[in-house]
């Protein structure tokens, strides 16, 4: 599993290779995760939850806008083998996944005050419990939890079913990107050709992705110019 992982990293591309990257085996069930950091010391952190299938490639986008913006990134879900099917949902994928990756990323150094969570559909509505800003990628607005700290969501357009009760929620932002669906990131095919069966976040009948480059960079800047917004002034503080 591990070796797959590290083959896995080491054909993943320039981009990641030219990353400052390394692994770190956190508690359960946080379990393997990806730390990419920029060089400054003071950085601050967002960690990624995966969606209930683990990390498949889908962070890299946000990583990349992050790490563009002096964020660094600590991905989690990683330690499956890509070429195997999951038979149940990601345990890094949850609330107290996020909590151990916090207490963590404290003990490394990193300032809880500038501190966030992304997460990608059932790992997005995990994040909004973690009490710290959060970004959830198309968790479904049905029985979307109210966060525990600022909030954004980004729904698609094409999949913005209940949202209307989202936008009361305080301290949640909603923004649904025009013409996007579910699962915008997920690796396979392009829209329009059929994409994959992803898990609902919201618990129904699997949802079909569609997959969409132009809507994932546009979703990864907006991420990180929030993140940026929320966690840079509390760096700039820690480090005076």
């Amino acid at each position: 599993m591990r070796h797959a992982l590290l083959l896995l990293l080491a054909l993943a591309g320039p981009a990641l290779a030219e990353r400052p990257a390394a692994l770190h085996q956190l508690p359960d069930p946080a379990g393997l995760a990806r730390l990419v950091r920029p060089e400054a010391a003071a950085a601050p952190l967002v960690i990624l939850l995966p969606d209930a299938l683990g990390e498949d490639g889908r962070a890299e986008p946000y990583v990349d806008s992050l790490l563009a913006r002096g964020i660094a990134t600590l991905s989690l879900g990683i330690g499956a083998d890509p070429d195997t099917a999951r038979q149940s949902t990601e345990p890094a994928a949850s609330a107290a996944a996020l909590a151990v990756a916090l207490d963590w990323a404290r003990g490394a150094g990193f300032d809880p005050a500038a501190t966030g969570v992304l997460g990608f559909g059932l790992g997005g509505r995990a994040a909004l419990a973690g009490g710290v800003p959060a970004v959830a990628l198309y968790p479904g607005c049905a029985n979307l939890p109210a966060p525990a700290g600022p909030a954004l969501v980004l729904q698609g357009e094409e999949a913005a079913a209940a949202c209307g009760e989202v936008v009361a929620s305080a301290g949640m932002a909603l923004r649904l990107l025009p013409g996007a669906g579910h699962g915008w990131d997920a690796p396979g095919a392009i829209w329009p050709s059929p994409g994959p069966l992803l898990p609902d976040p919201a618990g129904g009948p699997r949802r079909q992705a569609r997959a969409d480059h132009a809507v994932t960079l546009l979703a990864a800047e907006a991420a990180a110019d929030w993140f940026e917004a929320m966690l840079a002034p509390a760096a700039r503080s820690a480090a005076r």
